[in-house]
Protein backbone atom coordinates (compact mmCIF):
# COMPACT_ATOMS: atom_id res chain seq x y z
CA UNK A 1 0.00 0.00 0.00
CA UNK A 2 1.47 3.35 -1.18
CA UNK A 3 0.95 6.60 0.69
CA UNK A 4 2.84 9.13 -1.45
CA UNK A 5 3.87 12.38 0.34
CA UNK A 6 5.23 14.21 -2.87
CA UNK A 7 1.85 15.98 -3.32
CA UNK A 8 0.40 16.75 -0.54
CA UNK A 9 0.01 20.22 0.94
CA UNK A 10 2.89 21.27 2.85
CA UNK A 11 1.62 22.33 5.81
CA UNK A 12 3.08 22.54 9.53
CA UNK A 13 1.83 23.60 12.66
CA UNK A 14 2.64 27.28 13.15
CA UNK A 15 4.40 27.30 16.64
CA UNK A 16 5.71 23.42 16.67
CA UNK A 17 8.76 24.56 14.88
CA UNK A 18 7.59 23.43 11.31
CA UNK A 19 6.80 19.88 12.31
CA UNK A 20 3.98 18.69 9.65
CA UNK A 21 0.50 18.09 10.53
CA UNK A 22 -0.28 15.75 7.61
CA UNK A 23 -0.28 12.51 9.15
CA UNK A 24 1.37 10.46 6.20
CA UNK A 25 4.06 13.29 6.31
CA UNK A 26 4.39 13.28 10.01
CA UNK A 27 5.08 9.40 9.78
CA UNK A 28 7.71 10.27 7.35
CA UNK A 29 9.51 12.86 9.31
CA UNK A 30 9.27 10.48 12.31
CA UNK A 31 11.38 8.12 10.17
CA UNK A 32 13.89 10.43 9.37
CA UNK A 33 14.39 11.65 13.01
CA UNK A 34 14.61 7.95 14.02
CA UNK A 35 17.20 7.46 11.43
CA UNK A 36 21.10 7.87 12.78
CA UNK A 37 21.34 8.81 8.13
CA UNK A 38 19.41 11.74 8.66
CA UNK A 39 18.59 12.63 12.16
CA UNK A 40 21.23 15.19 12.43
CA UNK A 41 20.69 16.59 8.52
CA UNK A 42 20.14 19.88 8.11
CA UNK A 43 16.79 21.38 7.73
CA UNK A 44 16.61 21.91 3.60
CA UNK A 45 17.95 18.40 3.70
CA UNK A 46 14.96 17.02 6.18
CA UNK A 47 12.38 18.99 4.07
CA UNK A 48 13.60 18.17 0.64
CA UNK A 49 13.74 14.24 1.30
CA UNK A 50 10.36 14.30 3.64
CA UNK A 51 8.27 16.17 0.59
CA UNK A 52 10.14 13.55 -2.37
CA UNK A 53 9.32 10.38 0.14
CA UNK A 54 7.05 7.64 -0.47
CA UNK A 55 5.60 6.04 2.29
CA UNK A 56 4.75 2.25 1.85
CA UNK A 57 3.20 -0.55 4.15
CA UNK A 58 4.48 -3.58 3.49
CA UNK A 59 3.21 -7.28 4.77
CA UNK A 60 4.99 -9.21 6.70
CA UNK A 61 7.20 -11.79 4.40
CA UNK A 62 7.07 -9.49 1.45
CA UNK A 63 9.79 -8.39 0.16
CA UNK A 64 10.66 -4.51 0.49
CA UNK A 65 13.13 -4.74 -2.37
CA UNK A 66 14.33 -7.79 -4.65
CA UNK A 67 17.97 -8.55 -5.35
CA UNK A 68 19.30 -7.71 -9.04
CA UNK A 69 15.93 -5.23 -8.60
CA UNK A 70 16.98 -1.56 -10.06
CA UNK A 71 18.72 0.37 -7.41
CA UNK A 72 16.58 4.22 -7.93
CA UNK A 73 15.36 5.01 -4.41
CA UNK A 74 17.38 4.75 -0.45
CA UNK A 75 14.73 2.50 1.82
CA UNK A 76 14.49 3.95 5.71
CA UNK A 77 12.06 1.59 8.23
CA UNK A 78 10.12 3.49 9.62
CA UNK A 79 8.11 1.12 11.27
CA UNK A 80 9.09 -2.86 11.95
CA UNK A 81 12.17 -5.08 11.15
CA UNK A 82 13.61 -6.60 7.95
CA UNK A 83 15.83 -9.49 7.12
CA UNK A 84 18.66 -8.50 4.48
CA UNK A 85 19.63 -11.25 2.51
CA UNK A 86 21.77 -12.61 -0.18
CA UNK A 87 20.54 -15.31 -3.00
CA UNK A 88 22.61 -17.66 -4.92
CA UNK A 89 22.44 -19.05 -8.36
CA UNK A 90 20.70 -21.88 -6.61
CA UNK A 91 18.16 -20.10 -5.06
CA UNK A 92 19.37 -20.47 -1.31
CA UNK A 93 18.86 -17.89 0.53
CA UNK A 94 22.33 -16.49 3.23
CA UNK A 95 21.04 -13.85 5.86
CA UNK A 96 23.31 -10.53 5.40
CA UNK A 97 22.28 -8.72 8.76
CA UNK A 98 18.88 -7.41 10.44
CA UNK A 99 17.83 -4.22 10.49
CA UNK A 100 14.74 -2.23 12.65
CA UNK A 101 13.02 0.86 13.04
CA UNK A 102 15.34 4.25 11.93
CA UNK A 103 18.43 1.83 9.81
CA UNK A 104 18.83 2.12 6.00
CA UNK A 105 18.12 -0.72 3.81
CA UNK A 106 19.79 -0.73 -0.13
CA UNK A 107 22.67 1.45 1.14
CA UNK A 108 25.37 -0.05 -1.45
CA UNK A 109 23.24 1.41 -4.24
CA UNK A 110 24.78 4.50 -2.83
CA UNK A 111 28.29 3.35 -4.11
CA UNK A 112 26.82 3.72 -7.87
CA UNK A 113 25.38 0.17 -8.43
CA UNK A 114 22.68 0.58 -10.56
CA UNK A 115 21.41 -3.42 -9.70
CA UNK A 116 20.34 -4.50 -5.86
CA UNK A 117 23.02 -6.84 -4.61
CA UNK A 118 20.60 -7.80 -1.88
CA UNK A 119 17.34 -8.29 -1.31
CA UNK A 120 14.68 -6.81 1.66
CA UNK A 121 12.20 -9.21 3.46
CA UNK A 122 9.73 -7.69 5.73
CA UNK A 123 9.42 -9.66 9.22
CA UNK A 124 6.36 -8.26 10.46
CA UNK A 125 4.00 -5.61 8.70
CA UNK A 126 6.44 -2.42 7.98
CA UNK A 127 6.31 0.91 7.52
CA UNK A 128 9.11 1.84 4.79
CA UNK A 129 10.23 5.50 3.40
CA UNK A 130 11.42 5.39 -0.07
CA UNK A 131 13.93 8.71 -1.48
CA UNK A 132 14.77 8.40 -4.91
CA UNK A 133 18.49 8.00 -4.95
CA UNK A 134 18.98 10.59 -7.32
CA UNK A 135 17.95 13.12 -4.92
CA UNK A 136 19.81 11.53 -2.28
CA UNK A 137 23.28 12.11 -3.97
CA UNK A 138 22.44 15.37 -5.10
CA UNK A 139 21.83 16.46 -1.45
CA UNK A 140 24.93 14.96 -0.97
CA UNK A 141 27.05 16.85 -3.27
CA UNK A 142 25.26 19.70 -1.82
CA UNK A 143 25.57 19.31 1.49
CA UNK A 144 28.96 17.78 3.19
CA UNK A 145 27.26 16.63 6.45
CA UNK A 146 25.12 14.36 4.90
CA UNK A 147 27.95 13.04 2.65
CA UNK A 148 30.20 12.65 5.52
CA UNK A 149 26.87 10.46 7.30
CA UNK A 150 26.45 8.28 4.19
CA UNK A 151 30.11 7.79 4.25
CA UNK A 152 30.30 6.55 7.80
CA UNK A 153 27.18 4.42 7.10
CA UNK A 154 28.82 2.70 4.56
CA UNK A 155 32.25 1.87 6.80
CA UNK A 156 29.92 0.58 9.39
CA UNK A 157 28.36 -1.64 7.26
CA UNK A 158 31.73 -2.92 6.37
CA UNK A 159 32.81 -2.86 9.64
CA UNK A 160 29.99 -5.56 10.66
CA UNK A 161 30.88 -7.62 7.43
CA UNK A 162 34.19 -8.33 8.42
CA UNK A 163 33.03 -8.58 12.44
CA UNK A 164 30.96 -11.42 11.23
CA UNK A 165 33.70 -12.91 8.97
CA UNK A 166 35.96 -13.08 11.55
CA UNK A 167 33.29 -14.62 14.09
CA UNK A 168 32.20 -17.40 11.23
CA UNK A 169 36.19 -17.91 11.71
CA UNK A 170 37.41 -18.01 14.82
CA UNK A 171 34.32 -18.31 17.26
CA UNK A 172 32.48 -21.84 17.70
CA UNK A 173 28.73 -21.97 17.62
CA UNK A 174 28.31 -21.08 21.52
CA UNK A 175 30.86 -17.64 20.96
CA UNK A 176 28.54 -16.78 17.66
CA UNK A 177 25.80 -17.56 19.75
CA UNK A 178 26.87 -15.04 22.15
CA UNK A 179 28.18 -12.51 20.44
CA UNK A 180 24.53 -12.36 18.22
CA UNK A 181 22.47 -11.67 21.89
CA UNK A 182 24.73 -9.26 23.18
CA UNK A 183 24.00 -7.22 19.58
CA UNK A 184 20.26 -8.00 19.21
CA UNK A 185 20.34 -7.19 23.40
CA UNK A 186 21.75 -3.66 22.15
CA UNK A 187 19.63 -3.02 19.07
CA UNK A 188 16.43 -4.00 20.56
CA UNK A 189 16.65 -4.51 24.50
CA UNK A 190 14.33 -2.92 26.94
CA UNK A 191 15.18 -3.13 30.64
CA UNK A 192 12.68 -5.14 32.83
CA UNK A 193 13.22 -6.41 36.47
CA UNK A 194 14.43 -9.80 35.22
CA UNK A 195 17.16 -8.42 32.48
CA UNK A 196 17.40 -6.87 29.47
CA UNK A 197 14.23 -8.07 27.14
CA UNK A 198 15.26 -8.69 23.43
CA UNK A 199 12.28 -7.02 21.87
CA UNK A 200 12.24 -8.80 18.13
CA UNK A 201 10.82 -12.06 18.21
CA UNK A 202 13.71 -14.16 16.76
CA UNK A 203 13.48 -17.60 15.97
CA UNK A 204 15.89 -20.02 16.58
CA UNK A 205 15.90 -21.09 12.81
CA UNK A 206 16.60 -17.34 11.91
CA UNK A 207 19.55 -16.78 14.84
CA UNK A 208 20.90 -19.99 13.40
CA UNK A 209 20.80 -18.66 10.08
CA UNK A 210 23.04 -15.79 11.17
CA UNK A 211 25.39 -17.72 13.04
CA UNK A 212 25.90 -20.27 10.46
CA UNK A 213 24.36 -23.12 12.71
CA UNK A 214 21.58 -25.38 12.93
CA UNK A 215 18.03 -24.51 14.74
CA UNK A 216 18.58 -27.79 17.00
CA UNK A 217 22.10 -26.68 17.93
CA UNK A 218 20.92 -23.16 18.65
CA UNK A 219 18.08 -24.60 20.97
CA UNK A 220 20.48 -26.90 22.62
CA UNK A 221 22.56 -24.27 23.13
CA UNK A 222 20.28 -21.31 24.78
CA UNK A 223 18.78 -24.11 26.95
CA UNK A 224 22.46 -24.93 28.36
CA UNK A 225 22.81 -21.00 28.86
CA UNK A 226 19.16 -21.02 31.04
CA UNK A 227 19.97 -23.81 32.89
CA UNK A 228 23.13 -21.27 34.20
CA UNK A 229 21.28 -18.32 34.60
CA UNK A 230 22.33 -16.19 31.49
CA UNK A 231 19.05 -16.18 29.89
CA UNK A 232 15.72 -16.44 30.70
CA UNK A 233 12.43 -16.76 28.17
CA UNK A 234 9.14 -14.49 28.14
CA UNK A 235 6.79 -16.13 25.35
CA UNK A 236 8.45 -15.95 22.00
CA UNK A 237 11.08 -13.11 23.60
CA UNK A 238 14.50 -13.63 24.57
CA UNK A 239 15.47 -12.20 28.10
CA UNK A 240 19.33 -11.66 28.94
CA UNK A 241 20.22 -12.20 32.41
CA UNK A 242 23.58 -11.49 33.16
CA UNK A 243 25.36 -9.59 30.44
CA UNK A 244 28.80 -10.00 31.67
CA UNK A 245 28.74 -13.85 32.13
CA UNK A 246 27.13 -13.98 28.44
CA UNK A 247 30.28 -11.85 27.25
CA UNK A 248 32.98 -13.93 28.74
CA UNK A 249 31.28 -16.94 26.47
CA UNK A 250 31.87 -14.81 23.25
Amino acid sequence: MLLTVSDLDSQYAPDAGRQPTDPVKARVARAFRLSSLFAQAEREVREAITDAAVLEVVASDAAIFEQGAPADTLVVLGRGRARVERVNEAGAAFPLSYRGTGDVLGESCLGGLETRTERAIAMDEAEVVRVPLALVRDLCARHPGLGGAVFALLVARQRETEDRIESMLFKNVGGRLAEFLLHAAERWGVPTPRGTLISAPITHAEIAQVIGSTRETVTLTLGALRKEGVLDVAGRRLIVKDREALARKR
